[in-house]
């Protein structure tokens, strides 16, 4: 089986970023750039199959900046077969759609059995490139994915649901979009990492793929920071009864969550 993963490249969730003077992004100078924590668990999901089934080749691609070559490696450190950047001027302001009809043309090219993607981004939550990948492929879409293994004649899916899951069974090729699950991402391995610095990364420029690029996007008006936090309060040394009627109070009247 052939799996290719899209992962994204985007600000390590540990690193406090700072809005640019223009508001419409942010001063990238000091940060951390990682693969967005869904898209690890697709690659996760991908080498798990990939252990489980030695046949198994699994693909990592990024549309972006040339900078994103670095979550390539890691994935490819992580225990991903090839990667392929995609790249060019204005990489980085496009929308989501014109990003998965960018991807829709490298799958095309590749032809994987499965494409996973994780279920949403994390610096814009978007949640969006994944379904509108399959939408331009044509192909059947299962969301909040935690698991999938061959079947006879086809790949069983397990979608996460309320209370439980759903198992889902696709007869040719998918689009799978990921929700975190029970195993952790794993950390690439020294050897991994040794071999991951040899490997070549094939780049293909977005103009030549031929997509097509225009269509709806976001436009980003402005930025801000989230409001800094009050600070908090805290009561001891009393009658209890007295402190939770106090307590409640406060709950009912300040923080208005009664």
């Amino acid at each position: 089986m052939k799996l290719l993963v899209c992962v994204k490249q985007v600000p390590d969730s540990t690193v406090r970023v700072k809005v640019a003077g223009d508001q419409k992004a942010i001063v990238p100078e000091g940060v951390t750039w990682a693969i967005s924590p869904y898209d690890e668990y697709a690659i996760e999901l991908a080498l798990e199959h990939k252990d489980a089934n030695p046949g198994t080749t699994v693909g990592v691609i990024t549309v972006g900046p040339p900078r994103a070559r670095d979550a390539l490696r890691q994935a490819l450190a992580m225990g991903c077969d090839d990667a392929t950047l995609v790249t060019g001027a204005d990489v980085e302001t496009l929308g989501g759609l014109a990003t998965a009809r960018a991807l829709a043309k490298v799958v095309d090219e590749v032809t994987p059995d499965l494409v996973l993607c994780g279920k949403q981004a994390s610096d814009d939550d978007q949640g969006f490139v994944g379904q509108a990948l399959a939408e331009t492929l044509g192909w059947p879409h299962v969301a909040i994915v935690t698991k999938f293994v061959a079947s006879d004649g086809g790949t069983e899916i397990w979608k996460e649901v309320e209370g439980g899951h759903e198992v889902w069974k696709a007869s040719g090729p998918a689009v799978l979009t990921v929700q975190k699950s029970q195993k952790d991402p794993r950390y690439p391995s020294l050897p991994g990492i040794m071999k991951a610095k040899k490997k070549e990364i094939p780049e293909k420029d977005l103009a030549s793929l031929g997509a097509d690029l225009g269509g709806p996007s976001v436009e980003i008006r402005a930025m801000e920071p989230p409001p800094a936090r009050k600070a908090g309060r805290v009561m001891k040394d009393g009658d209890p009864k007295a402190l939770a009627a106090e307590l409640a109070k406060l709950l009912r009247d300040e923080a208005r969550v009664l």
